[in-house]
């Protein structure tokens, strides 16, 4: 018998704000209570650019993981402050499904946490490059889909039973999921699903 699969996006979906720019906000607090003023600057700068877009979010987003490698952050701390942003996700707490997979692009440091939270199985999200940056390294789009087949080949899973999202960023796995639950989509997202004849229903969050 086939295992049920439930795959689940975090930003606006488990948890209803954009929790890498809370986690930047955390950032520019805690270098600046441990007086760590270099990194306190160069953040501010890095965000700077990333306001009037000299860089990438790819890019600011694989700096500010490159900065924080040797800090002794406690990101149990930081996911306890996203507590208000909790979505009621009646899935997730499901026993029907056998596996439960947090696929996000978030980065992993503090995703996992999440995810161990929720009691997932495996947390898919984005790690620091070992090689440096390159532009496709975030868990986002194609490359989420490629990591979340890699994980359904590895543990002999069929298939995606269900798809929890609010994105398009997401249609690649939308499109393989059996079932999607789509949360409080803009019109041009619904317009696809429609037009493609995707399995879906909306879930408007309070």
């Amino acid at each position: 018998m086939d295992k049920k699969v439930l795959v689940v996006d975090l930003d606006s979906t488990l948890y209803n704000a954009n929790t890498f720019h809370e986690f930047l906000k955390y950032l520019l607090k805690f270098f600046f209570k441990k007086i760590k003023l270099l990194k306190l600057i160069t953040l501010i700068i890095f965000l700077k650019f990333r306001f009037v877009r000299i860089i990438s979010h790819a890019r600011l987003k694989y700096q500010v993981m490159k900065m924080i490698q040797n800090d002794d952050l406690d990101f149990e701390t930081f996911v306890s402050k996203l507590e208000t942003y909790k979505n009621d996700i009646k899935e997730v707490s499901n026993s029907g499904f056998d596996i439960k997979v947090l696929a996000t692009a978030a980065p992993y440091s503090y995703a996992q946490v999440i995810a161990k939270q929720y009691n997932f199985d495996a947390c898919l999200a984005t790690n620091f490059p070992k090689n440096g940056f390159v532009s496709n390294f975030e868990n986002l789009g194609k490359q989420k889909k490629i990591r979340l087949s890699e994980y359904l080949k590895a543990n002999a899973l069929q298939s995606v039973d269900t798809f929890i999202t609010d994105h398009e960023d997401d249609i690649p796995i939308v499109k393989m999921a059996q079932k999607n639950i789509i949360i409080s989509p803009n019109k041009k997202f619904y317009n696809w699903l429609n037009e493609n004849l995707i399995n879906f229903e909306i879930r408007e969050m309070k």
